[in-house]
């Protein structure tokens, strides 16, 4: 009788452990899962910045202002997403500089819209990055938690890395 309630205690705890290991690892997929659709959506964004900057430059070029930040095919370059998002970001305060500098000799017409486009690309951006950066500070708590992180290494699970967000300088050309 004493063997069939140790044997019981036994399979009770094994169940509870192989329980709490899917659970976890379920979560930990999810978690991938998410971080892998933000990730997606970031590179849709990072594109479409990309190809705002793109346009806005031959605008500059019409205005005869010079020192314009060379605004290339970022992708070509074979960075990732982090170094890509940096690049741009840099890229759009350089260039909201010049517009805000030279403002009286743009034409505005071609402009405002192209400026709208960004700054609404700035505001997806940003909630995209948030998405991505929430999602990837839970799966680094859950890698640094027992026993979440058991199953990280046993799983393979690769580390995440979040973003470092960066406020963007207001500039005069943003305030109309």
């Amino acid at each position: 009788m004493i063997y069939a309630i140790i044997g019981g205690i036994v399979v009770l705890v094994i169940l509870i452990c192989v329980i709490m290991v899917l659970v976890y690892k379920n979560r930990y997929n999810f978690l991938y899962i998410k971080v892998k659709e933000a990730d997606n959506n970031l590179d849709i964004l990072l594109q479409k910045k990309e190809e705002i900057l793109l346009k806005i430059v031959p605008i500059l070029e019409d205005a005869k202002i010079k020192d314009i930040p060379e605004v290339i095919k970022l992708k070509s370059k074979r960075i990732d997403h982090h170094e890509l998002y940096q690049e741009l970001m840099d890229m759009t305060t350089d260039i909201l500089k010049i517009i805000d500098d030279y403002e009286d000799k743009l034409d505005f017409d071609k402009l405002d819209n192209l400026i709208d486009k960004l700054n609404e690309n700035e505001n997806d951006l940003r909630a995209a990055l948030k998405y991505y950066n929430d999602n990837g500070e839970e799966i680094i708590y859950l890698s640094h938690k027992f026993p979440t992180n058991l199953i990280k290494i046993f799983s393979h699970y690769q580390d995440i890395e979040t973003y470092k967000l960066k406020k963007r300088e207001t500039f005069e050309i943003l305030k109309h």
